[in-house]
């Protein structure tokens, strides 16, 4: 399974029954500050990491950004 962004409480419930529903053997990345730690997202309705409700196997802890365009003079 791949998550990539946030996980609100919300969709909570619904990514650990995914992850109950996967066959053996299972593996977890979690993509991105977001998904990993919450991120920028401090509020009562994100959780603080994915990793509070199913483990995870590997962690990128950062998303690469998108390459500034070149500007032609």
């Amino acid at each position: 399974m791949i998550v990539a962004g946030t996980v609100t409480y919300k969709m909570a419930g619904a990514v650990k029954r995914i992850y109950d529903q996967m066959p053996e053997p299972r593996w977890v990345i979690a993509m991105g500050a977001c998904a990993s730690t919450g991120g920028m997202y401090r509020s009562y309705a994100v959780l603080q990491g994915v990793d509070n409700i199913i483990p995870v196997t590997f962690t990128f802890p950062a998303v690469r950004r998108a390459p500034k365009p070149c500007s032609t003079r």
